[in-house]
């Protein structure tokens, strides 16, 4: 958690940086390279794992942060391209899908257990074990590739959001009869 935090810190920096939807692809891809290198890490290198750990979720801890930007940057598109302002909608929406997504992962995390063959307070068997490490290792690093890739095919880049920002200011200025900016 202190990693996340000082990551989240550290965010202005990456923003200064480039982009924050390439940002946020570069941290999402690294976080999903450090859950998929704990299967291969040997279960005796606890000093790895935790040197590995830190890494991914110090670049965790920005990524939900210009995630979150990006639904502003949503919120604007929809302004520019519909002129209409629906941010409650689409902060509603991005609520409901996480919200979704946290039961799912909750209700997947014992029916993988379960197929790999675990039985809570029993030693585990070579399978379970197996099942173990990928819950924390791989599956969760496909999924944060996955949403890399999505971040990756995300249209709204920072010229992007500035022409929209440009555009939606100068609207709002001639509705309000004000002379428009340059």
């Amino acid at each position: 958690m202190l990693c996340q935090m000082l990551g989240a810190f550290c965010l202005s920096f990456f923003a200064k940086v480039a982009d924050k939807r390439v940002v946020a692809v570069g941290l999402t891809l690294v976080t999903a390279g450090c859950w998929a290198t704990f299967y291969l890490i040997p279960k005796d290198s606890f000093t790895l794992q935790l040197a590995v750990n830190g890494l991914g979720n110090f670049c965790l801890g920005p990524t939900s942060a210009l995630v979150w930007a990006m639904y502003a940057d949503v919120a604007d598109y929809g302004e520019w391209k519909f002129g209409r302002r629906s941010t409650g909608l689409v902060y509603s929406a991005s609520l409901f899908a996480l919200k979704t997504g946290t039961a799912l992962a909750g209700l997947l995390l014992p029916l993988i257990l379960d197929r790999f063959g675990y039985v809570a307070n029993v030693p585990q068997t070579v399978s379970s074990l197996l099942g173990i490490t990928l819950t924390f290792s791989l599956f969760p690093a496909g999924f944060a590739a996955l949403k890399g890739l999505m971040l990756w095919i995300y249209p709204l880049g920072q010229s992007k959001v500035d022409q929209m920002e440009r555009e939606i200011k100068a609207r709002r200025a001639v509705s309000a009869g004000a002379p428009v900016p340059d």
